[in-house]
């Protein structure tokens, strides 16, 4: 326990602060927020032996850089070690862990419903033993994970179970708008300073020690961890010009330097383990609670015990980092060469995890390479069940980068722009479609997708999008085309929502002998969009039975297919009996970024709630959706919401506010042929 007490010099008040949230009876969340170095992991020990002694079960975790994008990962350290109580859950929460973990390819979870099932969780895992979870490096934690240790933490009061959480005050983290109650972890004392330096370092000469002070500004690493020159200066009465390299460091650089030159010291092989280590996040510090397996376990590193690099995890017995810069600092001092040929390991290891290997794939990657681009390919449809759609977008991205084949390498960009897309970031779309530089390439039906897509939803040009799409299916169809294929069921699908916003018969009629032509190449789903959204009267035979028959299967179906049915069950007036389920899936269209499916299932929500009477209800979705449309700069939908917001006001007699909400949609509408009132979204 010496060194424990030696990092808690000068950290009376912090040990007051964090004895009171083990003790207070109930559950609750506190973030530790303070510079490199300050001393939150010391703190995040000492909060997790306090809750051990005090009988708690102690679960930590860590976020890793390497990690950031892979969804849930963090949360997945949590609620490995809890999974035997998954099983004593009911159906419906067995069912969202499921697919969190990969295990079923239902559709991903709202943030609120896997958060509700975290919950339910961890209050039955409470209800032996009190719980504390500890996340150290927040900061790194993939958005996913995030959001929901967010409302998790802000839902604990009731319980059993404490969440605390350290993260670095120069780096943005979700956390910063969590709402959760923090702790300002500050720099030392003088006093303190000064008392914590004698009991580490004794016998320093006056001059070096009072450098030392001064440079080290009250940082507690800074003033733990020396380099070897300033020692032997301090010890040998040396002069202050034997401290260049010293003085004047940003506090920062000098920490990872005082690390770097200890890594650099040890031999090849040793150096090799702790980069594999770092990369696959092994934790720093005691790692209570971790789950064993599902971290790289570095092994024959005892020269860099020997160093102060890395400790001995007391319950495992592996290794494990000092500090979280030691594991940051291996990764930043190794060469390029090294790093890949420690993600090609780390590859291995994870052979049987889609995303992880693909991930680790990528980065040992160099040249274009065929087998890995398709491994990112899996791994980003894996991540967009999964509720991951920026990861989905950055792996497709890599993935082109590593595509042999001109088609494949622009298929997969089309791909990514439209994830990108429907993730709300249209001008990620754009950016994607303009750097496929393959011959054709932004003129292929992959990119036509993306481009036709911008062009309507943030400009509401439904002429040259229809233009575009038609021509691409066209060349698909004249090319000899047999089956059925992705981009073409998405070029059909924006084609119909196309011809929904220009409401123009002679339009509708083109697309209908188009997609006559085009036979079994027309997927069912899409022939029920056809039917449905062009011309109920004639075209409405038999759908509401179809629209049926593919709501009973959800699992297959992916979020704007959901959103799709749900316009084709509006015009054949079976809305209501789906409305449920759109409210129920919304939250999850929005928090996991299907921005577009969300804000379309908000228009469908207002639309039943103004046909049954539930004005003030539909108030509040309709200005919802406009502040989403808005925030993901999709004037089309900001303007399609205005138009219900007009409608509304109109049945409520607010005369002044219908006409002023007209005259801005028909003066944004009407020079480019969109019809909001007669139609509805895609």
């Amino acid at each position: 326990m010496e060194s424990i007490d030696r990092t808690m010099v000068g950290r009376e008040r912090e040990q007051e602060v964090l004895s009171g949230f083990v003790t207070a009876p109930g559950g609750q969340a506190l973030v530790l927020r303070g510079d490199t170095g300050v001393g939150k992991s010391a703190l995040l020990d000492h909060v997790a032996d306090l809750a051990a002694h005090e009988k708690h079960r102690v679960i930590r975790a860590a976020g890793v850089e390497a990690e950031s994008e892979l969804p849930f990962a963090g949360l997945h350290q949590f609620l490995y070690p809890l999974l035997p109580y998954i099983d004593r859950l009911d159906d419906t929460h067995r069912g969202v862990f499921d697919v969190v973990f990969g295990r079923s390819q239902g559709p991903p979870p709202s943030v609120m419903t896997l958060g509700i099932a975290v919950l339910d969780l961890l209050s039955l895992a409470a209800s032996q033993k009190p719980l504390l979870l500890v996340l150290d490096d927040g900061q790194w934690l993939d958005t996913s994970s995030t959001e929901v240790c967010g409302f998790v933490g802000r839902r604990l009061t009731g319980s059993s179970v404490k969440l605390a959480v350290g993260l670095r005050s120069d780096l943005a983290s979700g956390f910063d708008t969590a709402a959760l109650p923090h702790l300002p972890v500050t720099t030392l004392s003088e006093k303190a300073s000064e008392q914590l330096l004698d009991m580490h370092h004794p016998g320093l000469d006056p001059r070096i020690r009072r450098l030392v002070l001064d440079e080290a500004l009250g940082n507690p690493l800074a003033l733990l961890e020396l380099p070897p020159h300033v020692l032997r200066s301090g010890r040998a009465a040396g002069n202050r010009e034997d401290l260049v390299g010293y003085t004047g460091v940003p506090l920062p650089l000098r920490l990872r330097h005082v690390y770097g030159a200890r890594i650099e010291a040890l031999g090849d092989a040793v150096r090799a383990e702790l980069l594999r280590g770092a990369l696959d996040g092994v934790g720093a510090g005691t790692a209570a609670g971790r789950a064993r397996g599902t971290r790289y376990r570095m092994r024959d590193t005892e020269e860099a015990l020997a160093a102060g690099l890395l400790g001995i995890d007391p319950l495992s017995g592996d290794f494990v980092f000092r500090h979280p810069l030691v594991r940051s600092t291996v990764v930043q001092t190794a060469t390029p060469n090294e790093r890949r040929a420690a993600h090609a390991v780390l590859a291995h290891v994870h052979r049987d995890d889609v995303e992880r290997r693909a991930m680790h794939l990528a980065a040992s990657t160099v040249d274009p390479d065929e087998a890995v681009a398709a491994a990112l390919e899996a791994a980003a449809d894996s991540a967009t069940r999964r509720g991951g759609s920026q990861a989905a977008v950055t792996w497709l991205t890599r993935a082109a980068e590593l595509s042999e084949g001109r088609e494949e390498r622009s298929r997969r960009l089309g791909s990514a722009a439209f994830i990108a897309g429907h993730a709300g970031l249209l001008d990620r779309a754009q950016q994607l479609v303009g750097s496929d530089t393959t011959p054709g390439g932004n003129d292929s039906p992959a990119s036509v997708v993306a481009s036709a897509y911008g062009a309507l939803y943030d400009d509401g040009d439904v002429r040259t999008s229809h233009r575009q799409v038609t021509a691409a299916i066209e060349s698909i169809r004249d090319s000899g085309a047999t089956e059925p294929n992705e981009v073409l069921t998405r070029l059909v699908n924006l084609l119909l929502a196309i011809d929904q916003y220009a409401s123009d018969e002679t339009s509708w009629e083109r697309t209908h002998d188009l997609l006559g032509s085009l036979g079994d190449l027309v997927s069912p789903l899409s022939r029920v969009y056809e039917d449905a959204w062009g011309d109920i009267v004639r075209r409405g035979a038999g759908v509401a039975e179809r629209v049926e028959r593919a709501f009973a299967d959800l699992r297959a179906l992916e979020p704007w297919d959901i959103s799709r049915l749900s316009v084709a069950a509006y015009h054949v007036d079976t809305l209501s009996h789906y409305r449920p389920h759109l409210q129920r899936t919304v939250d999850r269209e929005v928090e996991t970024g299907a921005a577009v499916s969300g804000i379309t299932m908000l228009h469908l929500i207002m639309l039943d709630q103004l046909a049954v009477g539930e004005w003030d209800e539909a108030e509040r979705t309709g200005q919802r959706g406009l502040e989403l449309a808005a925030s993901h700069h999709h004037a089309l939908f900001a303007h399609h919401t205005r138009a219900y917001l007009g409608l509304l006001a109109a049945m409520r007699g607010q005369v002044e506010r219908a006409r002023e909400l007209q005259a801005t949609v028909d003066a944004w509408a009407r020079p480019r042929g969109v019809g909001f009132l007669t139609q509805i979204t895609d």
